[in-house]
C-alpha cells in the first residue's frame, strides 16, 4: 500500500493520521468526558471534508487517467489504501463512542433509543415529535414508477423497510425519510431522579414510524441510517459574459449534484434494502462503500450538550487583555509607537474589531482596506467595515469567493458591504487570495502613515477563539508601506510589485524561503551556527522537502512543528537524520505559521500565512512577514520553547504513523503547551 516511498509520506494517508490524532483526543482519559464527545464530532467532520475534497480529487485524478499524485504515488492504489486505514479508524471511533457512552453514564448520563423509554419519557418525545418533528418530515416511497431522489450531501437519511400486508403474500416497500438537519440532533428528556437523558433525533422518528405509515398498516417495519458524500469541488465555466459572482452561484448549484465518494450505511442493514439502495444510487467502486454504526453525521456530536455540568467541560480560559492594550484609548495611537503581537486565543482579537471601530470615526482616517477570506457569520468585523463606509471612509475590501464551504457566506457578505458603499474587489484570477491582511491610512500633519494587520488567520471572531493564530500589528514603513503594494497587486493585477521585507505567493516565497535554507546549509558547512525551526499546518511541497532533506545532510538541526499533513519522513540516516518532527493536537487548533532561522547567531523570524503546499507557494496570494522587534522575536522563542516542551499533547511524527506521544518528562512535570502559554500571556498582562 502506497504509505509511504523512500521520500516522502502519501499526503492522504498523513492527513487520516492527524485525524486518528484528533481521535486520540476522544480516547483521553484526562479530557473531560464532554469534551471528548465532541472529539468525536471533530473527527467526523474532518472526515466528511476529508472525502468530499480529498477522495473527490483523487476520483477526478482517475478519471482523467492521471497515474501519479503530487508526491508520485498512484491515485488508484492510494484510494485503496485509504478505505482500509478508514474502516480501521471507523472501527476504532465506534470503540471509542461506546467507552464513552459508559463513562457518561457513570456520570449519570443516559443515551436512550426509542425503545428504552418510560411511559413518561415516551409521552414527552411523543409531544415533541407532533409539535417540532413531524411538520418538517417528507417521506419518500421508493420503486413503483418513482424516480430516485437525489440525496442531499451531509444529509443523513432513514433507509424504510415495511412489510405490507398482501392477500397474494406480503409485500416489501422501501421508503426515505430525510432527518431535518435544522433542528437539533440531540434531544434532552426531563431529569429523573438526578439522571440525565439524551436522544438521537432520528430515533424520535423511529419511535413514531409505525403511525408516519400508518396507511399501509405495516406488519414489521424498521430504518436504519444512511449517508453519501458528494464531490465538493467546484466546476467553474469560463463565460466571459457571466460575472464572478454568476459562475459561483452556478457551480454551487452543481455542487449539490456532485458524484457521490461515499456512501456509509448501519451495518444492520438487510443486504435486500443496501443492494436496492446501491443500485439505484449507482454506487459500485468498493472502496466508496463504507459500513458504519448505528448513528451517522455524529460531527453533530461537536454540539454536544453539557447538562449544565462544568466538571465535564474544559476549564474556562477567556481571552486575556495584551499588557501594552491596557487601559488605551486610542489603539492606532499605540500602533505608531511600536509594534505588537496579538496571539489568540490567548488574547483578544476584539482589538482587530476595535482598531476597524476607531478607525471608522476617527476624522483622520481616509483609505480602510482588508482581504477577506473567511468571516463569522454577524462579523462584527464586516459590521465596523459597513461603519466605516457609512462615515464616508475609502473602504475597499477584497473577497475571495472560493473559500472553500464559505462560497455562500461570502457572497452575501460581498453584497452587504457593496450596499454600505464599500467597494469589493474579487480576487485575482486563477489566484487564491489568502492573506491575512488589513491596511489604514491616515493623515498624520503632513505625512500620510500606514498601519497594517498581517497574520496567520482569517478575520473570524468565532475561530479566534479556538484557533492559535498570531497577527502583527505594526506602522514600521518597512512592512507598512509593502502591504500597501500587495493592495495595489490585489486591486490591478497586472502590476507586479517587489519587495525586500514581504514575502509574497506566488512571487518569492517559494524563492526567498529556498535561499533562507540555504543560507543555513552554507552557514553549518563552514562551521557557523545553523538551524530551523518552522510551525505549521501542513509541510507537502516535494522541493521545500527536498531542500530541508539538504539542510539535514549538511549538519543543520531542523525542528518542525506540523499539526497536520508531513509528508516529510523524519529521523533517516543519510536523509534526515538531523530532522525532528511533532505534532500538537489538543484544547486548540494550531493553525500559526512561524519560522525561525539561526543566521550564525542573529535569527531571523516570520510569521505566515502559508502553509508549505504548493498550492500556498505558487498559487494563491499569501504573505509572509519579518518580525524585527527584538522583545517580540523574544515572545516567539518563548511561546516556541513551550510547544517543544510539551509532553501531554505533543506526538511524535515518523515513517510508520504511530502518532506516540512525546511522553519525555512525564514522570516529572507534565507540560500541556497550550495551558502554558495561556499562563505565560496571563502573566505578562497582570504585570
Amino acid at each position: 500500500m502506497p504509505l509511504s516511498d523512500h521520500e516522502f509520506i502519501n499526503r492522504e494517508i498523513s492527513w487520516l493520521s492527524f485525524n486518528e490524532r484528533v481521535l486520540q483526543e476522544a480516547q483521553d482519559e484526562t479530557v473531560p468526558l464532554v469534551e471528548r464527545v465532541r472529539f468525536l464530532g471533530i473527527f467526523s467532520n474532518n472526515l466528511d471534508e476529508f472525502f468530499r475534497v480529498r477522495v473527490a480529487t483523487l476520483r477526478r485524478m482517475i478519471a482523467f487517467n492521471k497515474r501519479r499524485t503530487g508526491l508520485n504515488f498512484d491515485p488508484a492504489a492510494t484510494l485503496v489504501a485509504i478505505r482500509e486505514k478508514v474502516v480501521v479508524l471507523q472501527k476504532a471511533y465506534n470503540d471509542t463512542f461506546i467507552h464513552i457512552e459508559e463513562e457518561l453514564q457513570k456520570e449519570r448520563i443516559f443515551f436512550v433509543n426509542h425503545e428504552e423509554l418510560t411511559d413518561a419519557q415516551r409521552d414527552f418525545v411523543s409531544s415533541y415529535f407532533r409539535n417540532e418533528v413531524r411538520p418538517n418530515l417528507v417521506p419518500i416511497m421508493l420503486g413503483s414508477g418513482n424516480n430516485f431522489p437525489e440525496l442531499r450531501d451531509q444529509s443523513i437519511y432513514l433507509a424504510v423497510s415495511m412489510t405490507i400486508p398482501r392477500k397474494g403474500g406480503d409485500k416489501i416497500k422501501y421508503a426515505l425519510i430525510e432527518v431535518p438537519n435544522h433542528l437539533p440532533r440531540f434531544v434532552v428528556l426531563p431529569e429523573n431522579d438526578g439522571k440525565s437523558y439524551v436522544m438521537f433525533l432520528e430515533d424520535v422518528i423511529r419511535l413514531r414510524l409505525r403511525r408516519l405509515f400508518a396507511i399501509f398498516d405495516p406488519n414489521e417495519i424498521a430504518a436504519w441510517t444512511i449517508k453519501i458524500t458528494r464531490d465538493a469541488e467546484l466546476d467553474i465555466d469560463d463565460d466571459i459574459e457571466k460575472s464572478l459572482v454568476e459562475k459561483m452561484e452556478k457551480s454551487l448549484d452543481r455542487r449539490k449534484k456532485g458524484e457521490y465518494v461515499r456512501f456509509l450505511y448501519d451495518t444492520r442493514i438487510p443486504a435486500d434494502l443496501l443492494n436496492y439502495l446501491q443500485r439505484k444510487m449507482k454506487v459500485k467502486d468498493k472502496e466508496n462503500i463504507i459500513p458504519g454504526g448505528i448513528y451517522h453525521n455524529k460531527r453533530d456530536l461537536m454540539d454536544f450538550p453539557d447538562f449544565g455540568r462544568a466538571d465535564l467541560c474544559f476549564k474556562p480560559l477567556p481571552p486575556l487583555i495584551h499588557k501594552d492594550l491596557k487601559n488605551r484609548t486610542s489603539l492606532l495611537d499605540q500602533v505608531s509607537k511600536r509594534d505588537i503581537l496579538l496571539h489568540y486565543p490567548y488574547q483578544q482579537f476584539t482589538y482587530v474589531v476595535d482598531l476597524l471601530r476607531e478607525s471608522a470615526i476617527d476624522p483622520n482616517v481616509k483609505k480602510i482596506k482588508i482581504n477577506i477570506y473567511r468571516v463569522a457569520s454577524n462579523s462584527q468585523i464586516v459590521n465596523a467595515l459597513i461603519n466605516a463606509a457609512r462615515n464616508g471612509k475609502d473602504v475597499k475590501v477584497v473577497i475571495e469567493l472560493q473559500a472553500r464551504f464559505d462560497e455562500k457566506h461570502n457572497i452575501k457578505v460581498s453584497e452587504v458591504l457593496q450596499d454600505a458603499g464599500a467597494t469589493v474587489v474579487f480576487g485575482v484570477p486563477g489566484l487564491k487570495v489568502h492573506s491575512k491582511l488589513l491596511l489604514i491610512t491616515r493623515t498624520e500633519g503632513r505625512r500620510t502613515v500606514n498601519y497594517v494587520h498581517v497574520g496567520t488567520g482569517n478575520f473570524h471572531g468565532k475561530t479566534a477563539l479556538i484557533y492559535g493564530d498570531t497577527s502583527l500589528l505594526t506602522a514600521d514603513p518597512r512592512v507598512a508601506n509593502e502591504v500597501a503594494k500587495v493592495f495595489e497587486f490585489l486591486e490591478n493585477n497586472y502590476q507586479r510589485m517587489t519587495y525586500r521585507h514581504l514575502i509574497v505567493s506566488p512571487y518569492s516565497t517559494r524563492r526567498r524561503f529556498t535561499e533562507l535554507i540555504n543560507r543555513e546549509i552554507k552557514n553549518a558547512q563552514a562551521g557557523k551556527k545553523a538551524w530551523i525551526i518552522i510551525k505549521l499546518n501542513n509541510l507537502v511541497d516535494a522541493q521545500m522537502i527536498r531542500k530541508l532533506y539538504d539542510a539535514s545532510n549538511a549538519g543543520v538541526k531542523v525542528k518542525l512543528i506540523i499539526r497536520g499533513i508531513c509528508s516529510l519522513i523524519p529521523g533517516v540516516k543519510g536523509m534526515s537524520e538531523n530532522i525532528s518532527v511533532i505534532s500538537i493536537v489538543g484544547r486548540f487548533l494550531e493553525h500559526s505559521r512561524i519560522l525561525v532561522f539561526a543566521n550564525d547567531g542573529n535569527p531571523e523570524y516570520y510569521i505566515s500565512s502559508a502553509d508549505w503546499m504548493t498550492r500556498n507557494l505558487d498559487h494563491r496570494v499569501e504573505v509572509s512577514v519579518p518580525i524585527y522587534d527584538p522583545t517580540l522575536q523574544s515572545e516567539l522563542t518563548d511561546y516556541l520553547n513551550l510547544q517543544f516542551k510539551d509532553n501531554v499533547k505533543a506526538r511524535i511524527i515518523d515513517k510508520q504513523q504511530r502518532n506516540r506521544y512525546l511522553t519525555a518528562g512525564r514522570a516529572k512535570q507534565p507540560v500541556n503547551a497550550q495551558e502554558e502559554t495561556y499562563r505565560y500571556f496571563k502573566l505578562r498582562s497582570e504585570k
